[in-house]
């Protein structure tokens, strides 16, 4: 009986079958090419579609899914201005500025409607520390004409060359769907290091080019790995899913629940091909999965099978800190009975575990869930704001660099700038609205 997605409830033996969502997050370096045609693809992740898990996961999970939101529209501030600069004062920092309503920056700043661009890109560095951006130069060359955001999760690099630099950007929304030459576009990509020069001969031949933008990731030579990604590796994102989902299961249909057993998809991935079985025939693979499924509910069913062990698979993903042991199989016995007000405890803790991994103070966002929503008084939820601002600076810094290489490319105006203000909150006798707006931010 499948009571909710990703949970089957079996009757026979009182059991819930989850699936364990951390295989996706494991092992995801060091693998071999995906050829597509002559095409030589790094692939990202295990299967190459990390992040179509990703973001399978966060639309379940309210938690992290408002997280990311927080932290996005956090470092989008007031979004993108076009400003210059009139007056300095004698550290450099701004004291007289407006806003630029006319010029050839202007029309370059309405033209690619630069908000959402910045938006588009802090969306995908936010959720995957890396953002593809897509240069086109005008008709002369001598100009960055178009800027286009390529969405993260249909992008992905060539294999590096001999010299340790990757040169091509593939682009394709069918890599879920076993895709051909054909289906991919093709892109080079500029020298991130000596990006200015590199765009002055690339730029000559009116190709378009592909600027890399990503946060640093140690040992993630193509793709950047969120620190945040570990509530997948340690189990607090499925716990977080798993208890919301089993209560509303149990409350719902009555069930009453022995054991969960967790199943790693590896596993059925490694009876399959050991019994050749091609993953793409979907029929064929599951219905070698309810087989599997009806072995282990004839397993655990029966006076004739206590006592009896199981003998599983794990394997152990290298981590800073050692290793982390991931089981193939884990059944967990419980004891179910639940009225309705239990795992409220569990609930508090698994959502603060899961904020502090993403950097997220709960109280910035809403009450903390669970029995003692307790809050922070005004002074202390400020402070919390304006150090989360300032530890948000190398995402935006790292958005708003390829704006600054097109200022030098396309000669603006020196005193020009495409900055991002903020709010900086203050005490209600400064200013009565209780805030006031930055002016001298990622310019």
């Amino acid at each position: 009986m499948e009571v909710i997605e990703g949970i089957q409830f079996f009757p026979e033996i009182e059991s819930i079958l989850m699936m364990d969502s951390s295989s996706d997050f494991r092992l995801d370096y060091d693998m071999d090419p995906i050829t597509v045609g002559s095409y030589k693809i790094a692939p990202w992740g295990c299967d190459n579609l990390l992040p179509n898990h990703l973001l399978a996961n966060i639309s379940k999970n309210d938690i992290v899914s408002t997280n990311l939101r927080f932290n996005r529209d956090l470092c989008f501030g007031l979004g993108p201005k076009l400003i210059k600069v009139l007056a300095r004062n004698k550290k450099g920092e701004i004291s007289e500025y407006e806003e630029v309503t006319e010029g050839k920056e202007f029309d370059f700043f309405e033209r690619n409607d630069i908000p959402l661009f910045v938006l588009q890109q802090l969306t995908d560095m936010i959720y995957f520390y890396n953002s593809f951006v897509e240069l086109i130069p005008d008709k002369t060359a001598k100009e960055i004409k178009t800027i286009r955001h390529k969405e993260a999760v249909f992008s992905r690099w060539s294999m590096m060359d001999s010299k340790g630099s990757i040169n091509t950007h593939y682009y394709c929304g069918k890599w879920d769907e076993n895709p051909t030459a054909k289906d991919i576009i093709k892109t080079q990509v500029l020298d991130e290091f000596n990006t200015l020069e590199d765009l002055s001969i690339r730029a000559a031949t009116k190709q378009r080019l592909i600027y890399p933008a990503y946060m640093p990731s140690p040992g993630k030579p193509y793709y950047s790995r969120p620190e945040w990604y570990s509530i997948f590796d340690s189990g607090w994102y499925d716990h977080s899913c798993m208890v919301p989902q089993l209560k509303k299961a149990i409350l719902k249909n009555q069930l009453g629940v022995k054991y969960i057993i967790y199943v790693s998809p590896k596993y059925f991935e490694d009876i399959c091909k050991n019994e050749g079985i091609d993953m793409n025939d979907k029929a064929a693979k599951k219905a070698r999965i309810d087989k599997e499924k009806k072995a282990f509910s004839d397993f655990l069913s029966g006076e004739k099978n206590a006592n009896k062990t199981i003998m599983t698979l794990k394997e152990m993903t290298p981590t800073a800190n050692g290793a982390t042991e991931n089981k193939w199989i884990e059944i967990i016995p419980i004891k179910n009975d639940l009225k309705g007000g239990e795992y409220i405890d569990d609930t508090e803790s698994t959502a603060n575990i899961i904020c502090y991994a993403m950097g997220v103070h709960s109280a910035l966002i809403g009450a903390t869930p669970g029995k003692s929503s307790a809050t922070i008084s005004g002074t202390n939820a400020r402070e919390l704001y304006m150090m989360k601002q300032a530890l948000m600076k190398p995402i935006v810094d790292r958005v708003m660099r390829v704006l600054k290489v097109i200022k030098q490319y396309n000669q603006w105006n020196k005193d020009i700038y495409i900055t991002i203000p903020e709010y900086i909150f203050t005490t209600l006798d400064q200013n009565k609205s209780g805030k006031q707006e930055s002016t001298n931010t990622n310019i």
